[in-house]
Order: C-alpha cells, then structure tokens, then sequence
C-alpha cells in the first residue's frame, strides 16, 4: 500500500471513461445539521482563495483493479449504491449572504452515474497527468458533488481511480473505497438475487459534524485542552513544530513538492519491533517517534523532540462512516540519554499521553481560543490498517492511494503506515536542495535505525556498518 502523487503512478496504456455522479436538481433539502470545524477551516479558506487563481489541489483518491470487462451497469450500480451509503457524499455546503455556511442534502436513490469517455491513451505518463487534470477540476472543496470516478480499461484488467476532496474523505475513508466499490459491484454483478445488503448500514458523517460541532463551540480558553495547547505553544516560542533542520522555501514561488516512499520493515521485522516497544513499555508508533527523535538528535544535538500528529476521531458508531475525523495534536519529549533506546521509548509514550484527547478538539477551534493563527510544517501520521475491511486483498488488487500535488513551501509530511506487509512510509516536502538530501536522508536513517532495534532491541554502535555514521550526517549539515 503506497501513498502518492498520481504521476508517480505506474499507469499502463488503456481506454479512459470518466463516471460522475449527478442530480436532476431536485430533491435538496435544506440540513439543519452544521459543517464540522475542519470543513468550515477548509471551505473558508477556499472561498477566500477562490479568486486568486486555481485553487490548489485538496484531493485524495485511491486505485485498484476490477477483473477486466467492466459490466457498465453494475458499475454504475455501485457507484450509486456508494453515494446513498454515505450521506455526506449527498450533501453540499453553501455560503449565505452573510458568509455563513448552510447545508443542503439528497436523499437516497436522488443521484444517477453518467459514463463519459474519453478515448484511447497509448502514453501511460500522458494518461496520468489527463486523470490528474480531472481530479484537480472536479474533486475540489467549491462544488457538488466534489469526488469524480474515472476507470481505465486494458485486457488484463480494469483500474478504477476514484479522488474526492478532503472535506469529504480523510486518509483512512480513502482506504475503505476500494473495498467497498470491490463489494458493491460484485453485488450488482448478482443481482437480482436476494442475498441481503452487500454491506451493513453505517452511520452519518453529518451527525458526528453536529456532534462536534457542539462540543467544540462549548470549549472554553480555561479549558485543559486549550491549557495543555498554550503551555505546548509556550515551551515552542510560539509555534508549531518545524522540521530538525530548515528546509523551507523561501523564493515566493515554491514549485510541486517533490515525494518519495520506502519499505521501512517486512513484516516480521515488525513483529519483532512490536515486541520490542513493548518490553520498552511502548507501542510500535513509539518506538518510531523514538527513531525520529534520535535521526533530529544526530543532525542537530537537539535532545528536545516535537512535531504534530494527525489522530482518528471516530468512535465505534462511525467506524465505517466516510469522513474527515481527524485532529492535529502536538507531540513532544525530551530525550534525556539519547544513546539508551528503551529510555527513548519510554520518553515517548510519556509524550504521547493524552493526545488522543487533545485531538478531539478541532484545531480550527483550538487557534481560535488561544487567539492564534498557526499551521503545522513539521507533519508524523501513523496508521494501522491491518485491520481495515478489505486490507488482505491490496496486494492482489494493486491498490494504491493517492494524493494531490502540493506546493507548500514549508510542509514536510511523513506517512507511516502499517500494513499486513510491514511497515512503509510515504513522504514529501519543499522542492528545496536543502530539503532533497535532509528528508530522504532522515527516512533512511529512521530506517537503519528501526532495522537494528528490531534485530537487536537496541540502537546500532557507532562504528556498526548498518549505522548512517558521521559522514552522511556532516554532509547533510553542511549542505544546509
């Protein structure tokens, strides 16, 4: 499972058709039922951006592969079944004369999946950047219904490539896709026999926005969350995290950042990690954070590690409901014997005490009452997926997700993921020549170093062959 740019995507030849999803115009209902914090961050920030130009892209997608001969009815099927699954892909949101936000929604069995094609592409590196256009124009944050489907048909397969907005979906929602269109046309494929839903019915991502919507506007500044956030921003200077070293751009004109990914560990060295951490008295994402603490450590000497954390908000009733159900929460720990790694890993479980709590509150709210407006340049998400619906079979069907290109001209994000494989991760950061040797350098070193704990249960010797060694760390100081 791999997380990347859609260039990056190796797309064979094949026969483009675009499905989208439509209304007659009739049926919207106006919704009492509010946007969530983050949409309302996302949707302002689009609206005020809306006529600087395009917007930049805000997208995530996902594609995998259905046997080839795709049944154009059944598809079509699925893709309505998806869209009356998950009320929120049937709501929109729109601005009132005063700037505010209302919602409107469809009810199920109101929608319609249109087929256009698009004809023939013998350049697979022309057929991504075409698919890339179209998800750039059509699964924004400004317009319904804000996701787009396209498949391309070859004779061993057909790869269904599917993006919508981030207001829509969150990283683990684009994981679930695959797995349920898989199962919804195999569904229409039987129809029409009674077999029973394909899949069991799931809650709304309106209701939970309604639900945090009021527990986050009841949030006072003496609140301990809020508390807990100004004594983080105190020990920082007053701002977010930032990479170890600077790797910004500073030229005004930033270019696409550039990305990489890498298999961290297979997946019994992850086993044995995990029984490591754990006789550390942490957890796999621990001892990862204490990796990256001692990579920061080599380069800087810095002994004080910090970054921002995305963490799932779902609770059980919203397991399966497609959403954007995350909240950023700080991370910091001081490493107080940088060379002991189980006391690395005890500082970090101490660090990240609590932070599951503290993301619960939307980030847009949190600013708000500590009367700042902050964002996180220095990124860690960790995921563990094995247990999602459908996990075993991304392999068979060469599941990848996918993201939009970004400019950002200060962000590095680093996406570790946890799979039935082992552990990966997927990365990006400013199109800088400081940044092109100090980000891939500091995923190979975490590498190297999750390698020798989880062989040893200890950080590598100095002098030991697996080990980056002091040349690799001079050379990335003294290109910054």
């Amino acid at each position: 499972m791999k997380f990347t740019d859609i260039p990056s995507l190796d797309m064979a030849p094949g026969r483009l058709t675009v499905w989208r999803v439509t209304t007659s115009g009739t049926g919207w209902a106006a919704d009492p039922r509010p946007a969530s914090h983050v949409q309302e961050a996302h949707l302002t920030y689009a609206l005020e951006s809306a006529g600087e130009g395009p917007l930049a892209p805000s997208w995530l997608g996902i594609a995998f592969d259905l046997p080839a001969g795709l049944d154009r009815d059944a598809f079509a099927a699925a893709l309505r079944g998806w869209t009356d699954r998950h009320e929120s892909l049937r709501s929109r949101l729109l601005t009132t004369p005063d700037g505010e936000l209302r919602r409107e929604t469809l009810p199920p069995g109101a929608v319609e999946a249109v087929a256009s094609e698009y004809g023939d592409f013998a350049d697979g590196g022309q057929l991504a950047r075409r698919t890339e256009e179209l998800f750039d124009v059509e699964a924004g944050p400004l317009g319904w219904p804000g996701y787009v489907c396209a498949t391309v048909s070859r004779p061993d397969a057909t790869t269904v490539l599917l993006a919508a907005d981030h207001s829509l979906m969150d990283g683990y929602s684009v994981f679930m896709v695959a797995h349920e269109l898989h199962t919804l046309y195999e569904a229409a494929l039987r129809a029409p026999e009674p077999e029973g839903p394909p899949l069991p019915p799931t809650a709304s991502y309106l209701d939970f926005a309604a639900e945090e919507r009021a527990f986050g506007d009841a949030l006072t500044a003496d609140d301990d969350a809020i508390v807990t956030w100004r004594g983080f921003l105190t020990g920082t200077g007053g701002r977010l995290p930032e990479f170890p070293v600077v790797v910004n751009d500073v030229s005004g004109t930033p270019g696409d950042q550039p990305g990489g990914y890498a298999v961290l560990l297979d997946a019994s060295a992850t086993q044995a990690l995990t029984k490591v951490c754990r006789a550390a008295q942490g957890d796999v994402f621990a001892g990862i954070l204490a990796c990256l603490a001692r990579v920061g450590h080599e380069i800087t000497g810095e002994r004080e590690f910090r970054t921002m954390a995305p963490f799932h908000t779902r609770t059980d009733a919203y397991r399966s409901a497609l959403g954007w159900y995350v909240g950023m929460a700080p991370i910091g720990f001081a490493m107080s014997d940088p060379d002991d790694f189980e006391d690395t890993v005890r500082a970090a479980t101490a660090g990240l005490e609590g932070v599951k709590e503290l993301a619960r509150v939307p980030f847009s709210r949190a600013m708000e009452l500590l009367g700042e407006s902050l964002r996180d340049p220095f990124m860690i998400s960790y995921m563990d997926l094995r247990l999602t619906p459908g996990a075993r079979a991304w392999n068979d069907r060469r599941t990848v997700t996918l993201r939009g290109r970004s400019a950002d001209p200060d962000e590095v994000c680093l996406w570790i993921m946890r799979t039935h494989d082992g552990l990966s991760v997927s990365y990006r950061h400013p199109a800088t020549g400081p940044a092109g040797i100090a980000v891939p350098h500091y995923v190979d070193r975490v590498r190297e170093l999750l390698a020798a704990v989880a062989a040893t249960g200890r950080w590598p010797d100095a002098d030991d062959s697996t080990a980056g060694g002091e040349g690799d760390e001079e050379r990335v100081v003294r290109a910054l």
